[in-house]
């Protein structure tokens, strides 16, 4: 699947925005793995309004180069592949309210370039 830049150029800045707000407000209260997914589920929210509905396979590469670009290699495939198990009772409704917020901002970038 080849990204087209204008994909990364969208969403790009919204991701790294997205990281740094989650590791003010995170990183000290849960592990890595858990922060790492929370990226992904905040990629996924934020690209599904989007190419949810397309080739699955473009919409997978898209995220994981957001993902990348912000995570090493080995970080980047556990945090799409996998769901670490919460290590406090709050974490698996905190990946459900930030892959939310991505679909709102991605909704509202849709609306913006609509």
């Amino acid at each position: 699947m080849d990204l087209q830049f204008t994909e990364i150029e969208v969403f790009a800045p919204k991701t790294e925005a997205a990281w740094a707000a989650l590791q003010r407000q995170y990183a000290s209260r849960i592990g890595a793995a858990e922060l790492d997914h929370l990226l992904a589920c905040f990629v996924l929210g934020l690209t599904s309004r989007a190419y949810g509905e397309g080739e699955p396979a473009f919409h997978f590469d898209l995220c994981r180069t957001l993902v990348a670009a912000n995570l090493p290699p080995e970080r980047t495939e556990a945090a799409l592949h996998a769901v670490p198990e919460p290590t406090q009772p709050w974490v698996a409704s905190a990946y459900l309210l930030v892959e939310k917020q991505g679909a709102k901002i991605g909704g509202l970038l849709q609306e913006k370039d609509g």
